[in-house]
């Protein structure tokens, strides 16, 4: 027999303290309004707002808040959540402004003096039962579960933002063990609430709590059997009952709080379009507005991708091979595409797997404004044409569509190197199709260098991300995904269309952020760049590998011996932290002052750790020498060879989304991290050659963030120090501690070097004493004459740090932004951090920006000057390059040039150049 369908009105109530405290942990805390103000808090709340309409669609929503403190319950309980700390100054600041958007989606805002939300939620499950209503209370507190009926259901956020649970009394009584949500205060009277300070029953937790409630039927009757519990358990019951029963009333939801409505008269949505558009926009949350829009004709929140421009196109063509009717149609609406001049979305999937005999290599997936396309195979067949619309078809289906679109197109997409990549191969020995320096910047727009720039303090920059933030709309269910219709998308048709679709409102805001520069004139004339120095890539000789491994090995084998050996212990495990630091501090008796457990309860044995304590004791300093040689060849020697290509190169992956202060990173394998000051990474760099007949070349910046810093401060003595062309450190010695540059020793030059360096990252006395282990007191005389001697850097630093506290970022020369969130936390440690990151900002990122700008420069030289050189690595203030010998002097003076005169400061920027037949001899 079917069901009767529930026809009840439906109310929301939403915990308005709960969701707001989830929001503000949830997101970062990087988003403001124009005039300054954090809003993540808000943008969180709108997100589960939104979720919680799309998933339930209320008939009526109401939000209750807590009002001053919580006097109902303090009065039962005088230190009820007394040991909560103050409300974040961010997150209060946020309460009106929520509140106020409340107002304008005229949605019902209750609050009580005195009252908690918690009994506002409570007092209208009440009320909503008898005008025989179905009510949602949305709340991330697990108290409220004694409030669910057959009625009522409680909405929970269960992580995040987006993962919800709704509980009902089968879920809860599941959930608790047996507790039914009548019993919910009972339970909390036995096992309290540290969070709220609810005492419970000392040694009795949820599970004790659940057993004895399960045995004896309630609180009651449990305190009616105490004399039957045994144990310390019983004797703690019995002793505190009355703590019990006070727990109980405390944690029982009240459900006559002072509270004036009609429900049956609230509805949603019910407010005015104009209303809800302005409010978003005083607060920047414009991305937002098309989903809430889209609820008053009616539609879902998910819905909402009905706005234009976030129309899915429904033509669907799949081009596979031995299709050619569907290949000519694939084709030639992608031929329309670039007469038309639009833009088009691109993403390719790379399917290759070596131990697969057949099964295509690639997917290309194409958006156009009326179609997606997904390319794949080859065209097979007799009658299949070489050529379509003007399109070779005769290098590969993919790849004939993706260089048609990158010699006349312009192409959107999440990654704009992998597509170059598709036709200038990795591997040198694989012909190319394309090169790279050809592409016209102007043509290519990668949204996840644009969302990054927009935000560098985020680390995720994924198609959920750019649709949410951008598009104003979630991003549909992919195909194979939990929840996906029969006819959903694959993710990557989905990526294609939401890279077409975030072109424009990331290159809008790219534009009001003051970041378009950065993108324009930097980030994408550098892609293909890196494209070509990843082809490139670095050739490694194999048998200095392994001669290197084997050595290292045998010196490692020999240190273990010895490590045991001193230990007492032959099957201790070196690499075992646990084990280690039993030896070092429980059967050695090291000094632990200071030093703090690990989570597992034994101290920490960190390099810091050991580093300190290697001054004294040569375990130490042979634990500290085994750790690094197994890094050395765990990390480059033995990993280095299986990477290498068919040309007998590696090429590394430039990334230019991962570091905060616009520096490149490089990964698989990561070559900018082999250790430069070690002498086990010197001789790593000796595996490293430049073939017969060249050598390596490495040219780099001379102390540029110091120069930055002079051009930036405008200090007159620091710029006149550097105009000179004397002896930097030397002169800030004499300046700081008082003594001709003539007597200047060489201790004396090593701390005033050690203070020039520190000032650039921000550092304070404390750090300072500890790089040059001296007194704190005496680091903070050496600074306070640093600034005494260079007045115009403390005056320059302080507005820094101003400014990124008044707008929320820190910004180089050129416009890259970086935000600082940690300059509003109240961890004053966060706060120092953010501070100095402040400082140091303006003259790493800009150090950044600069040598991009030089290695665009010299790229295109290299080319236009018919270089056999090739530029092959980057790393950091230096760019390395494989050089026919005859070349060397020409190069050197092309690159020094370039280097030197991409920008124009205040100071001279000086490059120094040096080569040598392997990476080792060169630097």
């Amino acid at each position: 027999m079917a069901s009767t369908p529930d026809t009840r009105r439906t109310v929301a109530v939403i915990d308005g303290n709960s969701l707001m405290h989830r929001a503000f942990h949830a997101v970062p805390p990087t988003m403001t309004a124009p005039d300054g103000r954090s809003t993540n808090a808000v943008f969180g709340f709108l997100n589960m707002f939104l979720k919680m309409v799309d998933s339930f669609h209320p008939d009526a929503v109401v939000c209750a808040f807590d009002k001053g403190k919580p006097q109902v319950r303090m009065d039962m309980l005088p230190q009820y959540k007394a040991q909560r700390p103050p409300m974040d100054a961010d997150l209060h600041e946020q309460f009106p402004m929520i509140k106020d958007l409340l107002r304008s989606l005229s949605v019902p805002i209750l609050e009580a003096q005195g009252w908690e939300g918690d009994d506002i939620l409570g007092t209208l499950a009440r009320l909503g039962e008898e005008a025989d209503l179905n009510v949602l209370l949305i709340t991330g507190d697990r108290d409220m579960y004694q409030l669910s009926t057959d009625r009522v259901k409680i909405v929970g956020t269960k992580k995040g933002l987006s993962d919800v649970q709704v509980m009902t009394p089968e879920t809860v009584q599941d959930l608790y063990g047996g507790i039914t949500p009548e019993l919910v205060p009972d339970f909390y009277g036995l096992k309290g609430d540290s969070s709220d300070n609810i005492p419970g029953v000392p040694g009795i937790g949820p599970k004790k709590a659940a057993a004895l409630i399960m045995q004896y039927g309630n609180l009651d009757e449990v305190i009616a059997h105490a004399d039957e519990v045994k144990g310390k358990m019983g004797e703690n019951l019995r002793a505190h009952i009355d703590d019990a029963l006070l727990s109980r009333k405390v944690a029982t939801i009240l459900t006559n709080a002072p509270v004036d409505i009609d429900l049956a008269a609230v509805s949603f949505p019910a407010f005015n379009a104009d209303d809800v558009t302005r409010s978003l926009g005083e607060l920047g949350i414009n991305a937002m507005q098309n989903r809430f829009l889209a609820l008053l004709s009616g539609e879902s929140v998910a819905a909402s991708t009905a706005a234009p421009a976030l129309v899915i196109p429904e033509r669907l063509i799949l081009a596979y091979e031995a299709s050619w009717e569907a290949v000519e149609e694939a084709v030639a609406e992608v031929s329309r595409a670039l007469d038309a001049g639009a833009w088009v979305g691109a993403v390719l999937v790379d399917k290759a797997d070596p131990a697969a005999l057949f099964g295509p290599a690639r997917q290309l997936w194409v958006a156009t404004d009326e179609a997606l396309i997904c390319f794949e195979g080859a065209v097979e067949g007799a009658a299949a044409p070489r050529e379509i619309a003007g399109i070779d078809l005769s290098i590969g289906l993919v790849e004939g569509v993706l260089a048609s679109l990158f010699a006349s197109g312009r192409i959107a997409s999440p990654d704009t190197k992998i597509l170059i990549h598709a036709l200038a191969p990795y591997d040198s020995a694989t012909p190319a199709h394309l090169d790279p320096l050809d592409l016209d910047p102007e043509r290519l727009f990668d949204t996840v260098i644009a969302a990054y720039l927009l935000d560098s303090a985020r680390s995720d920059f994924g198609d959920a991300y750019v649709a949410d933030t951008y598009l104003g709309s979630p991003l549909p269910v992919a195909k194979g995904e939990e929840g996906a219709a029969a006819d959903a998308l694959p993710a990557p048709a989905i990526s294609a269309f939401v890279a077409r679709a975030a072109r424009e409102p990331l290159d809008r805001a790219l534009a009001e952020g003051g970041s378009e520069r950065v993108f324009r004139e930097i980030e994408m004339p550098l892609v293909p760049v890196l494209a070509q120095m990843e082809r490139t890539g670095m050739y490694v000789d194999p048998v200095k590998l392994g001669d290197l491994a084997r050595v290292l090995g045998e010196q490692i084998d020999a240190l273990a011996v010895r490590i045991r050996e001193l230990a007492g212990d032959p099957t201790f495990n070196i690499s075992s932290p646990m084990q280690l630091s039993h030896i070092l501090f429980d059967q050695m008796g090291l000094p632990t002052r200071g030093l703090k457990k690990t989570q597992r309860g034994y101290y920490s044995t960190n390099a810091k750790v050991l580093e300190e304590l290697a001054h004294e004791h040569e375990f130490v300093r042979l634990i500290l020498e085994y750790r690094e040689k197994t890094k050395i060849k765990s990390t480059y020697l033995d990993t280095l060879g299986p990477l290498r290509a068919g040309d007998g190169r590696v090429h590394t992956t430039y990334n230019q989304t991962i570091a905060a202060t616009g520096r490149l990173s490089s990964s698989n394998p990561n070559l900018q991290n082999i250790p430069t000051r070690s002498e086990l990474g010197h001789t790593v760099k000796t595996a490293f050659s430049a073939g017969e007949g060249s050598v390596f070349v490495a040219v780099d910046y001379s102390q540029i963030e110091l120069r930055l810093l002079a051009h930036l401060s405008g200090d007159e003595h620091l710029v006149a120090a550097f105009k000179e062309g004397e002896d930097f450190h030397a002169e800030t010695a004499a300046r700081v501690f008082g003594v001709p540059v003539s007597e200047v020793t060489p201790e004396l030059r090593s701390r005033a070097k050690a203070v020039n360096f520190g000032i650039v990252y921000g550092q304070q006395a404390y750090g300072l004493s500890q790089s040059l282990d001296i007194p704190q007191a005496e680091a903070r005389e050496m600074i306070d004459r640093y600034f005494e001697a260079y007045p115009g850097v403390r005056t320059y630093l302080d507005g820094t740090v101003a400014s990124a506290k008044a707008t929320g970022y820190a910004e180089t020369m050129f416009g890259r932004r970086r935000p600082i969130p940690e300059l509003k936390q109240r961890n004053v440690n966060l706060r120092h951090f953010g501070e100095r990151t402040a400082m140091n900002h303006p003259m790493q990122g800009s150090a950044a920006d600069i040598i991009k700008l030089a290695m665009i420069q010299v790229a295109r030289r290299l080319r236009e000057e018919g270089f056999s050189a090739r530029m092959i690595l980057q790393v950091h203030d230096e760019l390395d390059f494989e050089c026919p010998i005859p070349e060397v002097d020409r190069l050197s003076a092309m690159v020094r040039e370039v280097m030197e005169q991409v920008v124009e400061l205040k100071v001279p920027l000086i490059a120094e150049a040096s080569c040598g037949a392997t990476w080792a001899e060169a630097k």
